[in-house]
């Protein structure tokens, strides 16, 4: 294929160029607006740049909440958008790391509850399985 970089899969891997040396594994960052977990801890790598998976269902804590600040929790059924919220932006490596994962609509799109459940009470935090499909 002309100008193909990488061939997409559902579970696309890369591994950039910068970093943060705090990431660690199973941590779900975003890379400018791109979701992404962390396959590897950054400490643990040469040069200190993990690799990331854009794609896939990752178990990941979420808060069912619609706002943190007043908090107004709200439920999460499977098939939900699930919002990146929140968290600290490193300008040198467009990493933001250290957000809400949750149903706040005016926070960055994460992904979904995954359609297999489980999905989580209102006003609850809890592990769930979520499906990143922005980066794919």
């Amino acid at each position: 294929m002309i100008n193909q970089i990488y061939a997409g899969t559902p579970t696309s891997r890369r591994s950039p160029l910068t970093s943060l040396n705090t990431v660690t594994a199973g941590q779900p960052v975003l890379i400018g607006a791109l979701p992404a977990v962390a396959l590897d801890t950054a400490a643990d790598v040469a040069a200190e740049t993990p690799t990331f998976l854009f794609g896939g269902t990752f178990a990941l804590t979420v808060t069912a909440k619609s706002s943190l600040s007043p908090s107004v929790s709200a439920a999460i059924k499977p098939g939900d958008a699930i919002y990146a919220d929140g968290g600290t932006l490193d300008s040198a490596s467009n990493f933001t790391t250290g957000f809400t994962l949750d149903k706040n609509s005016s926070g960055v799109l994460f992904g979904y509850a995954d359609p297999t459940g489980p999905g989580l009470a209102s006003g609850t935090t809890g592990i769930i399985n979520v499906l990143i499909t922005k980066g794919m």
